[in-house]
Protein backbone atom coordinates (compact mmCIF):
# COMPACT_ATOMS: atom_id res chain seq x y z
CA UNK A 1 0.00 0.00 0.00
CA UNK A 2 1.39 3.36 -1.46
CA UNK A 3 2.26 5.70 1.87
CA UNK A 4 1.17 8.74 0.19
CA UNK A 5 -2.25 7.23 -0.61
CA UNK A 6 -2.97 6.02 3.11
CA UNK A 7 -5.44 8.08 5.00
CA UNK A 8 -3.69 6.58 8.13
CA UNK A 9 -0.17 8.82 7.00
CA UNK A 10 -2.26 12.16 6.67
CA UNK A 11 -0.37 14.84 8.18
CA UNK A 12 -3.45 15.10 11.00
CA UNK A 13 -3.15 11.93 12.01
CA UNK A 14 0.67 11.73 12.21
CA UNK A 15 0.36 15.12 14.25
CA UNK A 16 -1.54 13.14 16.35
CA UNK A 17 0.18 10.14 16.87
CA UNK A 18 3.32 12.29 17.79
CA UNK A 19 1.76 14.10 20.05
CA UNK A 20 0.63 10.95 22.00
CA UNK A 21 4.15 9.29 21.85
CA UNK A 22 5.50 13.25 23.24
CA UNK A 23 3.10 12.86 26.17
CA UNK A 24 4.07 9.31 27.04
CA UNK A 25 7.65 10.45 26.96
CA UNK A 26 6.86 13.47 28.98
CA UNK A 27 5.10 11.14 31.41
CA UNK A 28 8.16 8.89 31.68
CA UNK A 29 10.31 11.56 32.30
CA UNK A 30 8.16 12.81 34.88
CA UNK A 31 7.93 9.11 36.87
CA UNK A 32 11.78 9.84 37.47
CA UNK A 33 11.89 13.13 38.99
CA UNK A 34 11.41 11.24 42.96
CA UNK A 35 12.88 8.46 42.14
CA UNK A 36 16.81 9.72 41.38
CA UNK A 37 18.52 12.23 43.34
CA UNK A 38 19.90 15.42 42.69
CA UNK A 39 23.01 15.22 40.63
CA UNK A 40 26.28 16.98 40.97
CA UNK A 41 24.82 20.06 38.80
CA UNK A 42 21.85 20.60 39.49
CA UNK A 43 22.17 22.60 43.10
CA UNK A 44 24.19 25.28 40.99
CA UNK A 45 21.12 25.44 38.00
CA UNK A 46 19.13 25.87 40.08
CA UNK A 47 20.80 28.00 43.10
CA UNK A 48 22.16 30.50 39.98
CA UNK A 49 18.23 30.17 38.82
CA UNK A 50 17.28 31.08 41.85
CA UNK A 51 19.21 34.60 42.11
CA UNK A 52 18.35 35.25 38.63
CA UNK A 53 14.76 34.67 39.05
CA UNK A 54 14.36 36.66 42.64
CA UNK A 55 17.03 39.06 42.43
CA UNK A 56 17.56 39.72 38.74
CA UNK A 57 21.55 39.03 39.11
CA UNK A 58 24.02 36.58 38.02
CA UNK A 59 26.68 37.39 41.00
CA UNK A 60 27.80 33.64 41.48
CA UNK A 61 28.63 31.06 38.72
CA UNK A 62 27.77 32.55 34.91
CA UNK A 63 29.26 28.98 33.31
CA UNK A 64 25.91 29.05 31.99
CA UNK A 65 23.39 31.70 30.43
CA UNK A 66 19.81 32.18 32.57
CA UNK A 67 17.14 30.34 30.50
CA UNK A 68 16.57 26.99 31.86
CA UNK A 69 18.35 27.92 34.98
CA UNK A 70 15.31 30.60 35.05
CA UNK A 71 12.68 27.69 34.38
CA UNK A 72 14.43 25.32 37.06
CA UNK A 73 13.54 28.44 39.57
CA UNK A 74 9.82 29.17 39.08
CA UNK A 75 8.37 26.05 40.60
CA UNK A 76 10.29 26.41 43.66
CA UNK A 77 9.69 30.05 43.47
CA UNK A 78 6.06 29.88 42.84
CA UNK A 79 5.85 27.50 46.35
CA UNK A 80 7.36 29.78 48.01
CA UNK A 81 11.36 29.48 47.94
CA UNK A 82 13.43 32.33 47.55
CA UNK A 83 17.21 33.23 47.18
CA UNK A 84 19.08 32.85 50.16
CA UNK A 85 23.29 34.10 49.34
CA UNK A 86 25.67 31.87 50.82
CA UNK A 87 28.62 33.23 48.84
CA UNK A 88 28.64 29.56 46.76
CA UNK A 89 25.69 29.16 44.21
CA UNK A 90 25.98 25.28 44.80
CA UNK A 91 24.89 25.94 48.30
CA UNK A 92 22.14 28.44 46.96
CA UNK A 93 20.62 25.84 45.24
CA UNK A 94 20.69 23.31 48.23
CA UNK A 95 19.30 25.72 50.64
CA UNK A 96 15.98 26.07 47.70
CA UNK A 97 16.12 22.08 48.38
CA UNK A 98 16.31 22.33 51.46
CA UNK A 99 15.70 18.61 53.53
CA UNK A 100 13.35 15.68 53.56
CA UNK A 101 10.06 15.90 52.10
CA UNK A 102 10.75 19.36 50.93
CA UNK A 103 13.84 18.18 48.98
CA UNK A 104 11.67 15.95 46.83
CA UNK A 105 9.08 18.45 46.19
CA UNK A 106 11.32 21.15 45.23
CA UNK A 107 13.29 18.84 43.14
CA UNK A 108 10.60 17.58 41.30
CA UNK A 109 9.08 21.19 41.03
CA UNK A 110 12.44 22.19 39.75
CA UNK A 111 12.69 19.49 37.32
CA UNK A 112 9.47 19.73 36.15
CA UNK A 113 10.36 23.92 35.13
CA UNK A 114 12.08 22.34 32.15
CA UNK A 115 10.08 19.75 30.54
CA UNK A 116 8.54 22.19 27.92
CA UNK A 117 12.31 22.03 26.65
CA UNK A 118 11.52 18.50 25.96
CA UNK A 119 8.01 19.14 24.74
CA UNK A 120 10.17 22.29 22.05
CA UNK A 121 12.26 19.61 20.98
CA UNK A 122 9.41 17.18 20.22
CA UNK A 123 8.36 19.54 18.31
CA UNK A 124 11.03 20.81 16.06
CA UNK A 125 11.91 17.03 14.66
CA UNK A 126 8.89 16.63 13.61
CA UNK A 127 8.03 19.76 11.73
CA UNK A 128 11.82 19.18 10.35
CA UNK A 129 11.11 15.29 9.37
CA UNK A 130 7.56 16.63 7.82
CA UNK A 131 8.86 19.25 6.31
CA UNK A 132 11.73 17.54 4.69
CA UNK A 133 9.93 13.81 4.22
CA UNK A 134 6.03 14.25 4.82
CA UNK A 135 3.71 13.34 7.73
CA UNK A 136 5.01 9.76 8.10
CA UNK A 137 8.38 11.08 8.66
CA UNK A 138 7.46 13.39 11.06
CA UNK A 139 5.44 10.75 12.65
CA UNK A 140 8.99 8.19 13.04
CA UNK A 141 11.41 10.97 13.69
CA UNK A 142 9.31 11.29 17.30
CA UNK A 143 8.72 8.05 17.82
CA UNK A 144 12.95 7.62 17.58
CA UNK A 145 13.37 10.86 19.73
CA UNK A 146 10.67 10.24 22.04
CA UNK A 147 12.04 6.76 22.80
CA UNK A 148 15.96 7.49 23.17
CA UNK A 149 16.99 7.16 26.86
CA UNK A 150 19.72 10.03 27.79
CA UNK A 151 17.28 12.65 25.70
CA UNK A 152 14.61 11.35 28.32
CA UNK A 153 17.12 11.20 31.19
CA UNK A 154 18.38 14.74 30.41
CA UNK A 155 15.17 15.97 29.82
CA UNK A 156 14.10 15.33 33.30
CA UNK A 157 17.46 17.23 35.08
CA UNK A 158 17.78 20.47 35.82
CA UNK A 159 20.64 21.83 33.06
CA UNK A 160 21.19 22.85 30.52
CA UNK A 161 21.30 20.16 28.17
CA UNK A 162 18.04 19.79 26.85
CA UNK A 163 17.44 23.47 26.42
CA UNK A 164 20.74 23.23 24.15
CA UNK A 165 19.15 20.45 22.37
CA UNK A 166 15.80 21.97 21.39
CA UNK A 167 16.82 25.05 20.64
CA UNK A 168 19.69 24.40 18.45
CA UNK A 169 17.57 22.03 16.49
CA UNK A 170 15.01 25.19 16.39
CA UNK A 171 17.89 27.51 15.73
CA UNK A 172 18.73 25.11 12.36
CA UNK A 173 15.12 24.10 11.54
CA UNK A 174 14.27 28.11 11.51
CA UNK A 175 17.39 28.98 9.44
CA UNK A 176 16.42 26.33 6.70
CA UNK A 177 12.59 28.00 6.93
CA UNK A 178 14.11 31.31 6.36
CA UNK A 179 16.57 30.39 3.69
CA UNK A 180 13.66 29.11 1.56
CA UNK A 181 11.70 32.15 2.06
CA UNK A 182 12.76 35.15 4.61
CA UNK A 183 9.26 37.00 4.92
CA UNK A 184 8.28 38.88 7.75
CA UNK A 185 7.30 35.62 9.96
CA UNK A 186 10.27 33.30 9.46
CA UNK A 187 12.67 36.56 10.09
CA UNK A 188 11.26 37.04 13.39
CA UNK A 189 11.08 32.92 14.26
CA UNK A 190 14.58 33.03 13.24
CA UNK A 191 15.51 35.79 15.32
CA UNK A 192 13.82 34.50 18.64
CA UNK A 193 14.74 31.10 18.04
CA UNK A 194 18.84 32.27 18.13
CA UNK A 195 17.92 34.24 20.83
CA UNK A 196 16.68 32.04 22.93
CA UNK A 197 19.52 29.81 21.74
CA UNK A 198 21.96 32.22 22.55
CA UNK A 199 20.82 31.93 26.57
CA UNK A 200 19.72 28.46 26.70
CA UNK A 201 23.53 27.22 26.38
CA UNK A 202 26.97 28.71 25.65
CA UNK A 203 27.60 26.23 23.14
CA UNK A 204 25.49 27.44 20.64
CA UNK A 205 27.34 30.49 20.41
CA UNK A 206 29.65 27.90 18.04
CA UNK A 207 26.87 25.14 16.81
CA UNK A 208 24.61 27.53 15.32
CA UNK A 209 26.83 29.57 12.90
CA UNK A 210 28.57 26.32 12.27
CA UNK A 211 25.62 24.38 11.47
CA UNK A 212 24.25 27.27 9.26
CA UNK A 213 27.18 27.31 7.15
CA UNK A 214 27.08 23.25 6.99
CA UNK A 215 23.92 23.38 5.95
CA UNK A 216 23.95 25.92 3.36
CA UNK A 217 27.52 24.60 2.09
CA UNK A 218 25.54 21.02 1.79
CA UNK A 219 23.01 22.77 -0.32
CA UNK A 220 24.91 25.23 -1.90
CA UNK A 221 23.43 27.04 -5.48
CA UNK A 222 26.57 28.96 -6.72
CA UNK A 223 28.23 31.74 -6.09
CA UNK A 224 26.42 34.05 -8.16
CA UNK A 225 22.83 33.25 -6.13
CA UNK A 226 24.76 33.07 -3.16
CA UNK A 227 25.64 37.14 -3.55
CA UNK A 228 22.04 37.83 -5.09
CA UNK A 229 20.16 36.25 -1.85
CA UNK A 230 22.36 38.54 -0.21
CA UNK A 231 22.03 41.68 -1.85
CA UNK A 232 18.71 41.03 -1.21
CA UNK A 233 17.73 40.06 1.93
CA UNK A 234 20.17 41.48 4.12
CA UNK A 235 18.15 43.95 5.82
CA UNK A 236 15.61 41.12 7.28
CA UNK A 237 19.00 38.91 7.97
CA UNK A 238 20.21 42.41 9.93
CA UNK A 239 16.67 42.04 11.68
CA UNK A 240 16.88 39.05 12.91
CA UNK A 241 19.99 39.45 14.34
CA UNK A 242 19.00 42.64 16.35
CA UNK A 243 16.07 40.71 17.02
CA UNK A 244 18.37 37.90 18.80
CA UNK A 245 20.44 40.39 20.68
CA UNK A 246 17.48 42.25 22.08
CA UNK A 247 16.34 38.61 23.37
CA UNK A 248 19.73 38.18 25.06
CA UNK A 249 20.00 41.31 26.74
CA UNK A 250 16.71 41.11 27.76
CA UNK A 251 17.47 37.38 29.25
CA UNK A 252 20.60 38.98 31.42
CA UNK A 253 17.96 41.82 32.74
CA UNK A 254 18.91 44.24 30.82
CA UNK A 255 22.37 44.61 31.93
CA UNK A 256 24.98 47.58 31.47
CA UNK A 257 28.56 47.10 32.84
CA UNK A 258 32.40 45.83 33.22
CA UNK A 259 33.77 42.50 32.38
CA UNK A 260 35.46 40.84 34.49
CA UNK A 261 38.23 40.06 32.09
CA UNK A 262 38.91 42.97 30.24
CA UNK A 263 38.37 47.05 31.11
CA UNK A 264 35.50 47.32 29.15
CA UNK A 265 31.71 47.95 29.81
CA UNK A 266 29.04 46.03 27.65
CA UNK A 267 25.66 45.10 27.48
CA UNK A 268 24.74 41.91 29.25
CA UNK A 269 28.57 41.62 30.36
CA UNK A 270 27.65 38.24 32.28
CA UNK A 271 27.13 36.94 28.81
CA UNK A 272 30.56 37.51 27.62
CA UNK A 273 31.95 36.59 31.34
CA UNK A 274 30.44 33.40 30.73
CA UNK A 275 31.92 32.96 27.01
CA UNK A 276 35.08 33.78 28.30
CA UNK A 277 34.69 31.31 31.48
CA UNK A 278 33.64 28.40 28.94
CA UNK A 279 37.34 29.24 27.00
CA UNK A 280 38.87 28.92 30.07
CA UNK A 281 37.48 25.72 30.80
CA UNK A 282 37.86 24.26 27.34
CA UNK A 283 41.91 25.69 27.39
CA UNK A 284 42.42 24.05 31.03
CA UNK A 285 40.60 20.85 30.18
CA UNK A 286 38.36 18.54 32.44
CA UNK A 287 38.79 15.05 33.89
CA UNK A 288 37.63 12.51 31.75
CA UNK A 289 37.22 8.80 31.02
CA UNK A 290 36.45 6.46 28.11
CA UNK A 291 37.16 2.52 27.13
CA UNK A 292 39.04 2.02 30.72
CA UNK A 293 41.46 4.91 29.98
CA UNK A 294 41.54 8.58 32.11
CA UNK A 295 42.06 11.57 30.09
CA UNK A 296 42.25 15.41 31.01
CA UNK A 297 42.42 17.21 27.82
CA UNK A 298 39.94 15.25 26.04
CA UNK A 299 40.46 12.51 23.44
CA UNK A 300 39.00 13.01 19.67
CA UNK A 301 36.94 10.09 19.50
CA UNK A 302 35.25 10.19 23.01
CA UNK A 303 31.98 11.09 21.79
CA UNK A 304 31.81 8.84 18.44
CA UNK A 305 32.37 5.93 21.19
CA UNK A 306 30.14 7.80 23.57
CA UNK A 307 26.93 7.65 21.19
CA UNK A 308 28.09 4.54 20.14
CA UNK A 309 27.18 3.15 23.11
CA UNK A 310 24.52 5.41 24.97
CA UNK A 311 22.21 5.97 21.62
CA UNK A 312 19.82 2.37 21.55
CA UNK A 313 21.40 -0.29 19.01
CA UNK A 314 18.44 -0.38 17.37
CA UNK A 315 18.64 3.21 15.97
CA UNK A 316 21.70 3.02 15.31
CA UNK A 317 20.81 0.10 13.01
CA UNK A 318 17.72 1.89 11.72
CA UNK A 319 20.60 4.73 10.58
CA UNK A 320 22.98 2.60 8.37
CA UNK A 321 20.17 1.85 7.08
CA UNK A 322 18.47 5.01 6.36
CA UNK A 323 22.11 6.16 5.32
CA UNK A 324 21.72 3.31 2.41
CA UNK A 325 18.34 3.94 1.76
CA UNK A 326 19.31 8.21 1.33
CA UNK A 327 22.62 7.54 -1.19
CA UNK A 328 20.78 5.19 -2.94
CA UNK A 329 17.53 7.07 -3.26
CA UNK A 330 18.91 10.11 -3.48
CA UNK A 331 17.06 11.97 -1.03
CA UNK A 332 17.61 15.51 0.06
CA UNK A 333 18.70 15.19 3.45
CA UNK A 334 21.79 17.64 3.01
CA UNK A 335 20.85 20.29 6.02
CA UNK A 336 19.87 17.02 8.63
CA UNK A 337 23.26 15.76 7.47
CA UNK A 338 25.32 19.08 7.34
CA UNK A 339 23.80 19.74 11.22
CA UNK A 340 25.23 16.17 12.38
CA UNK A 341 28.63 16.54 10.96
CA UNK A 342 29.46 19.83 12.09
CA UNK A 343 27.90 19.51 16.12
CA UNK A 344 29.79 16.74 16.12
CA UNK A 345 33.01 17.48 14.41
CA UNK A 346 33.32 20.91 16.97
CA UNK A 347 32.68 18.14 20.23
CA UNK A 348 35.55 15.99 19.00
CA UNK A 349 38.02 19.38 18.78
CA UNK A 350 36.96 19.89 22.56
CA UNK A 351 39.01 19.56 25.35
CA UNK A 352 35.80 18.82 27.71
CA UNK A 353 34.48 15.36 27.30
CA UNK A 354 32.04 15.37 29.98
CA UNK A 355 29.36 13.30 28.32
CA UNK A 356 26.75 11.95 25.57
CA UNK A 357 24.66 15.13 26.87
CA UNK A 358 26.95 17.56 25.00
CA UNK A 359 26.31 16.22 21.89
CA UNK A 360 22.76 15.68 22.45
CA UNK A 361 21.96 17.85 19.40
CA UNK A 362 23.08 15.48 16.71
CA UNK A 363 19.85 13.14 18.01
CA UNK A 364 17.46 16.23 17.00
CA UNK A 365 19.14 15.64 13.11
CA UNK A 366 19.78 11.83 13.57
CA UNK A 367 15.64 11.54 14.05
CA UNK A 368 15.07 13.48 11.14
CA UNK A 369 17.51 11.83 8.90
CA UNK A 370 15.79 8.35 9.49
CA UNK A 371 12.44 8.90 9.57
CA UNK A 372 13.01 10.74 6.14
CA UNK A 373 14.82 8.02 4.98
CA UNK A 374 12.45 4.93 6.46
CA UNK A 375 9.45 7.27 5.06
CA UNK A 376 10.51 6.85 1.73
CA UNK A 377 9.25 3.18 1.21
CA UNK A 378 6.58 4.14 -1.32
CA UNK A 379 5.13 0.28 -1.07
CA UNK A 380 4.92 -1.38 2.65
CA UNK A 381 4.86 -4.69 2.25
CA UNK A 382 3.57 -6.89 5.18
CA UNK A 383 7.25 -8.08 5.27
CA UNK A 384 8.77 -4.47 5.56
CA UNK A 385 6.48 -2.94 7.94
CA UNK A 386 7.08 -6.06 10.61
CA UNK A 387 10.62 -5.27 10.32
CA UNK A 388 10.23 -1.66 10.75
CA UNK A 389 8.28 -2.39 13.76
CA UNK A 390 10.38 -4.73 15.07
CA UNK A 391 12.99 -2.29 14.82
CA UNK A 392 10.92 0.69 16.36
CA UNK A 393 9.25 -2.01 19.02
CA UNK A 394 13.19 -3.25 19.93
CA UNK A 395 14.42 0.42 20.75
CA UNK A 396 10.82 1.51 22.92
CA UNK A 397 11.78 -1.99 24.87
CA UNK A 398 15.38 -1.46 25.27
CA UNK A 399 14.34 2.03 27.12
CA UNK A 400 11.63 0.49 28.77
CA UNK A 401 13.69 -2.16 30.74
CA UNK A 402 16.18 0.49 31.53
CA UNK A 403 14.11 2.86 33.11
CA UNK A 404 14.21 4.59 35.64
CA UNK A 405 18.02 4.36 34.81
CA UNK A 406 17.66 6.62 31.68
CA UNK A 407 20.96 8.60 32.86
CA UNK A 408 23.24 5.40 33.58
CA UNK A 409 21.44 3.46 29.96
CA UNK A 410 23.98 1.65 28.02
CA UNK A 411 23.14 -0.31 24.17
CA UNK A 412 23.51 -4.25 24.31
CA UNK A 413 27.19 -3.46 23.27
CA UNK A 414 28.36 -3.21 26.59
CA UNK A 415 27.31 -6.22 27.52
CA UNK A 416 25.88 -5.00 31.22
CA UNK A 417 29.20 -3.42 31.86
CA UNK A 418 29.21 0.24 31.80
CA UNK A 419 31.85 1.09 33.33
CA UNK A 420 33.88 -0.23 30.83
CA UNK A 421 33.17 2.27 28.31
CA UNK A 422 31.71 5.68 30.09
CA UNK A 423 31.30 7.54 33.24
CA UNK A 424 30.51 10.78 34.58
CA UNK A 425 27.19 11.87 33.74
CA UNK A 426 26.94 8.94 31.28
CA UNK A 427 27.12 6.60 34.22
CA UNK A 428 27.01 7.66 37.51
CA UNK A 429 26.12 11.61 38.23
CA UNK A 430 25.11 10.92 41.76
CA UNK A 431 21.70 10.37 40.90
CA UNK A 432 21.04 7.15 42.60
CA UNK A 433 21.96 8.30 46.18
CA UNK A 434 18.61 7.27 47.32
CA UNK A 435 19.12 4.00 45.95
CA UNK A 436 22.36 3.73 48.14
CA UNK A 437 20.54 4.87 51.06
CA UNK A 438 18.01 2.10 50.51
CA UNK A 439 20.71 -0.85 49.94
CA UNK A 440 22.40 0.23 53.42
CA UNK A 441 19.41 1.03 55.69
CA UNK A 442 17.97 -2.01 54.20
CA UNK A 443 21.00 -3.81 55.69
CA UNK A 444 20.93 -2.22 58.43
CA UNK A 445 24.39 0.04 58.76
CA UNK A 446 25.00 2.18 61.22
CA UNK A 447 28.25 3.20 59.23
CA UNK A 448 29.80 3.05 55.86
CA UNK A 449 33.36 4.27 54.64
CA UNK A 450 32.26 5.69 51.13
CA UNK A 451 33.41 8.61 49.04
CA UNK A 452 30.16 9.80 47.17
CA UNK A 453 30.94 11.47 43.99
CA UNK A 454 27.56 13.42 44.86
CA UNK A 455 28.75 14.45 48.40
CA UNK A 456 26.21 17.09 48.91
CA UNK A 457 23.37 14.62 49.18
CA UNK A 458 24.65 14.06 52.53
CA UNK A 459 23.67 17.45 53.72
CA UNK A 460 19.89 16.60 52.59
CA UNK A 461 18.59 15.44 55.75
CA UNK A 462 17.81 11.41 54.38
CA UNK A 463 18.48 9.04 56.85
CA UNK A 464 21.78 7.98 55.55
CA UNK A 465 24.54 6.14 57.93
CA UNK A 466 27.19 7.58 58.95
CA UNK A 467 29.81 7.99 56.86
CA UNK A 468 33.79 7.97 56.74
CA UNK A 469 35.59 9.06 53.69
CA UNK A 470 37.49 6.06 51.72
CA UNK A 471 41.35 5.41 51.93
CA UNK A 472 42.80 5.04 48.84
CA UNK A 473 44.62 2.04 49.65
CA UNK A 474 42.76 -0.56 51.60
CA UNK A 475 38.65 -1.02 52.54
CA UNK A 476 37.27 -0.28 56.53
CA UNK A 477 36.14 -2.96 58.33
CA UNK A 478 32.15 -3.03 57.88
CA UNK A 479 30.60 -1.27 54.73
CA UNK A 480 32.21 0.18 51.80
CA UNK A 481 30.96 1.78 49.24
CA UNK A 482 32.47 2.72 45.88
CA UNK A 483 31.08 5.32 43.56
CA UNK A 484 31.76 4.61 39.98
CA UNK A 485 32.51 7.42 38.71
CA UNK A 486 35.08 8.35 41.23
CA UNK A 487 36.85 5.22 40.61
CA UNK A 488 36.85 5.74 37.11
CA UNK A 489 37.50 9.13 36.68
CA UNK A 490 39.59 9.95 39.82
CA UNK A 491 40.96 6.23 40.83
CA UNK A 492 39.73 6.63 44.15
CA UNK A 493 39.43 4.23 45.93
CA UNK A 494 42.68 2.06 44.78
CA UNK A 495 42.04 -1.19 46.62
CA UNK A 496 38.49 -2.31 43.99
CA UNK A 497 40.81 -4.43 42.24
CA UNK A 498 41.86 -6.54 44.76
CA UNK A 499 38.92 -7.44 45.84
CA UNK A 500 35.44 -9.25 44.20
CA UNK A 501 32.19 -7.38 43.56
CA UNK A 502 29.94 -8.31 46.65
CA UNK A 503 27.06 -5.94 45.82
CA UNK A 504 25.74 -3.48 42.74
CA UNK A 505 23.73 -0.87 43.86
CA UNK A 506 22.26 -0.03 41.11
CA UNK A 507 24.64 0.03 37.86
CA UNK A 508 26.54 3.48 39.23
CA UNK A 509 28.08 1.63 42.62
CA UNK A 510 29.66 -1.14 43.94
CA UNK A 511 29.19 -2.33 47.49
CA UNK A 512 31.54 -4.91 49.99
CA UNK A 513 31.10 -6.14 53.58
CA UNK A 514 34.35 -7.18 55.54
CA UNK A 515 33.72 -8.16 58.81
CA UNK A 516 35.58 -6.17 62.04
CA UNK A 517 38.88 -8.44 62.70
CA UNK A 518 38.32 -9.17 66.60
Amino acid sequence: MSAERAPFFTLRRCALLAAILTLIGAIRIVSTYTVLSHTVDEPIHLGAGMEWLDHGTITGDASHPPLARALSALGPWLAGEHWTPTGNTLMDGMAVLGKGAHYDRMLALSRLGLLPLFLLGCVVVFLWANHSGGPLAGLIATFLFTTIPPVLAHAGLVTTDMAATAFTGAGAYAALLWVERPDRLRTLLLGLAVGFGMIAKYSLVVFLPAVWVAMYLFRWPGLGATLQFARLHWPRALAAAALACFVIWAGFRFAYGPLEYYHLSLPAPRFFDGLDMIRQHNSNGHASYILGERHHFGVWYFFPVTLAVKTPLAMLLLLAASFAIAWRKHLRLAAPLGYCAVILAIAMSSRINLGVRHVMPVYVGLAVIAGCALASTKVWTPARTALLLGFLGWQAVSGVLAHPDLLSYTNELTRGRPEHFVAESDLDWGQDMHRVADFLNRHGAQEVTFTPYNVEYLKGGHAFPKVTFSDWYNPAPGWNVVSLSGLKVYNHPGWTGRYPVQYRIGRTHWAWYFPPKN
